[in-house]
């Protein structure tokens, strides 16, 4: 895997030619103005925005290159990044044009965009604290449309500003003066980020004490600077206080979310290692057993899956196979699958016909299964080795498919019973069959049907039936070869959405060389 992929560095790349022209453009305009032009404070000024603007430059590629590490709630700290830098741009910007008549048009709409950041980074503050905190819910969809309105509210105040002057002018002279209504400019970014703050109390037991700490900084500390700032022009410190709390943000918050997703990551591996030791996987696996073949593979959609597929010998005589989807994704979806594996198969050992098994096995997983909700299809039966005959119930499950003696495989098709954890006291309807010599049986889950190409178009069954018939005598490990085979062709690039796992059962008979 590379340090930074080609995603990023697409972005970085064009980020930094954004940034760096931003910074030329100030040096440019500031030599274009002359400093013997400008009073010590406003270069002062403009060197603090400068200064911000480089530091948001490396800090916003720091995350680009981090962003793995970042769980879920970069996007909202990249728009923090990017409206902090604008803002230190505008700022930079009005030094520069403050009194100069002649641009005195293109220093209003200048100001207009440096007073319409505050209120979009508190909006984006919001939501980038309610990612954090995984807000959700009736209350956390009501505050963030009350915080969304509110912003589109507080942009459509400035842009009546540039007509009425109320917040600031810019008078004849082309210098920026405050206007009497200036505090009101204050009134909606301070509130959200106040509100915001509340919220973190609220929820403060999810976050550890230097959490909290950096989330209250990023809005007392510029509230401070601005507070310093509210009676006193000529100084313009926010927004490079912002950019500091940022750095401070980004190192106490992003950072050590990256460390809980490492140590995250970890348990995932280890969940995907203990369930690749739970499914067999050892080939051949009966090598001293002629009469049948066996092979079965799973490729899991994430790290872990939630199929499975088992085989195992009852006794002597008789073999057992379960092929099984649970519903969901990931390691819950994993956790039940080891479970109803396990029950399964102790109950078929027990000597339960299919049926009866998975009968006994439904009672067993809706016990205490009302929080998770989760249900497994599975087809599984027991085939008499010395005769071929067999017993399968199948739960929901896909169709199995059968390649006769001298013909290919077909799907057999009959009515299936509603699957496992769904309902109470079900009985599980049984379908007998019987295999002759050389004939095999192929059972899938449905993402092999299902597997998607970038058109969304399925490989459907009758691209799988094609695929097993490229060889129908072919041993069970080169059948599912060809399935995947076929998968891979037609899926090409398009990512894969579910897991996709199959076994196949070749009979020899009991007088099998």
């Amino acid at each position: 895997m590379e340090f930074i992929g080609p995603k990023e560095k697409r972005q970085v790349a064009f980020t930094g030619m954004i940034y760096l022209l931003s910074i030329a453009a100030v040096v440019v305009f500031l030599n274009l103005r002359g400093l013997e032009n400008l009073l010590p404070v406003y270069i002062v000024n403009i060197g603090i925005d400068l200064f911000g603007m480089m530091l948001g430059f490396l800090l916003f590629i720091c995350c680009l290159i981090d962003v793995q590490k970042t769980g879920s709630d970069y996007r909202y700290f990249f728009f923090l990044i990017n409206t902090a830098i604008f803002g230190l741009y505008t700022d930079a910007c009005a030094w520069i044009l403050d009194g100069v008549p002649d641009l005195r048009i293109l220093n209003i709409i200048d100001n207009f965009f440096y007073y319409s950041c505050s209120p979009i980074a508190a909006c984006f503050f919001w939501h980038y604290v309610s990612g954090y905190l995984k807000l959700s819910g009736r209350a956390a969809s009501v505050l963030s449309k009350i915080v969304q309105v509110g912003v589109f509210a507080a942009i459509l105040m400035r842009i009546a500003n540039i007509f009425a002057g109320f917040y600031f002018t810019v008078d004849a002279s082309g210098f920026y003066q405050r206007g009497a209504l200036y505090p009101l400019s204050l009134v909606y970014p301070l509130f959200t980020m106040l509100g915001t703050l509340c919220v973190v109390m609220i929820r403060r037991k999810q976050l550890q004490t230097y959490q909290i700490v950096a989330l209250f900084m990023y809005v007392l500390a510029p509230v401070a600077a601005g507070m310093m700032t509210l009676f006193t022009y000529g100084l313009s410190l926010s927004y490079g206080v912002i950019m500091l709390v940022m750095l401070l943000m980004y190192c106490l918050l992003n950072v050590s979310q990256g460390r809980q997703k490492a140590v995250a990551d970890r348990d995932l591996a280890m969940a995907t290692a203990i369930q690749e030791n739970v499914l067999p996987s050892i080939f051949p696996a009966f090598p001293e057993r002629d009469e049948f073949d066996v092979y079965a593979s799973m490729d899991p959609a994430k790290e872990v899956g939630g199929d499975f597929y088992d085989f195992f010998l009852v006794d002597n005589d008789h073999f057992g196979m379960v092929m099984a989807d649970v519903s969901g994704k990931g390691v819950p979806a994993a956790l039940f699958m080891m479970i109803a594996k396990a029950l399964i198969k102790n109950r078929l050992q027990a000597g339960d016909t299919p049926g009866k098994a998975l009968e006994n096995v439904n009672r067993q997983l809706i016990e205490g299964n009302d929080a998770a909700e989760m249900f497994v299809t599975v087809w599984c039966a027991v085939v008499e080795i010395s005769t071929g005959r067999g017993i399968a119930a199948n739960a929901g499950h896909e169709h199995p498919a059968i390649r006769r003696t001298g013909g290919k495989f077909e799907l057999v098709k009959y009515r299936h019973s509603p699957a496992v954890a769904t309902m109470e006291g079900i009985p599980f309807r049984e379908h007998e069959f019987e295999l002759e010599r050389g004939e095999s049986l192929f059972v899938y889950t449905d993402g092999v049907a299902e597997a998607t190409n970038a058109e969304n178009e399925l490989f459907g069954t009758d691209r799988m039936l094609e695929a097993l018939n490229a060889e129908p005598d072919a041993s069970p490990e080169k059948i599912l070869a060809n399935v995947r085979a076929g998968i891979d062709a037609f899926v090409q690039d398009a990512p894969q959405f579910d897991d996709i796992t199959m076994l196949c059962f070749k009979y020899a008979g009991p007088d099998a060389d």
